[in-house]
């Protein structure tokens, strides 16, 4: 099989996963939330997270090593403060809508690139972002769950898929093969588009 078809053969894969999906938002109330295993589940399990969290280790992959590390770093501090403020009781409308804005920019962001954006508008959107990822993980907590262990859990499993996706972007670059990020990005964003959409 040659790239094009293994391309092809991807999208068609992941647009197929987002359709029939139940629990294509990763905040719809289907997912266990008791605990630090719920919790480290959960990025993997939900899908708007787990594009966003994986594509901002691929876009990492393309900056230099200073901004790639205060990226991370940002939405790693930023997501547990969002989801503790939620836990506290901090409800803000429209945070569903953030989230999936966020899977727009990410893809806009892998497919098109941040060249021309100030750094400080760059590293501004991901703390953003990554509050309201955690404030939607904190305010959907039952009274009765291990709320800060799961956050802790969330947090993890967050970091993981933030380093598989530098690491795999990395290899991607190594091999001259960075136009499946491209295509990657452009799945996220038809994603967050569909989503939108749906609502």
């Amino acid at each position: 099989m040659n790239s094009l078809n293994k391309i092809k053969l991807q999208c068609l894969s992941l647009a197929g996963l987002v359709a029939f999906s139940h629990a294509v938002s990763a905040h719809t109330g289907l997912l266990p939330t008791d605990g630090f295993s719920h919790g480290f589940q959960h990025p993997f399990l939900g899908l708007d997270h787990f594009l966003v969290m994986l594509g901002l280790g691929l876009w990492a992959s393309s900056q230099n090593r200073l901004l790639a590390k205060q990226a991370i770093a940002l939405f790693l501090l930023f997501m547990p403060a969002g989801a503790l403020l939620g836990l506290a009781g901090l409800d803000l409308a429209y945070v569903e809508t953030a989230i999936l804005v966020s899977l727009l920019s990410f893809g806009i962001a892998l497919s098109y690139g941040t060249d021309k954006l100030p750094k400080a508008i760059i590293l501004a959107s991901i703390a953003v972002f990554a509050a309201m990822h955690g404030l939607a993980h904190g305010s959907e907590m039952p009274a009765a769950a291990s709320g800060y262990a799961y956050v802790g859990g969330i947090v993890s499993g967050t970091a993981v898929l933030h380093f598989s996706g530098l690491i795999l972007g990395l290899l991607i670059r190594r091999v001259n093969a960075a136009g499946l990020i491209r295509v990657y990005g452009t799945l996220t964003g038809l994603t967050g588009a569909w989503l939108l959409f749906a609502a």
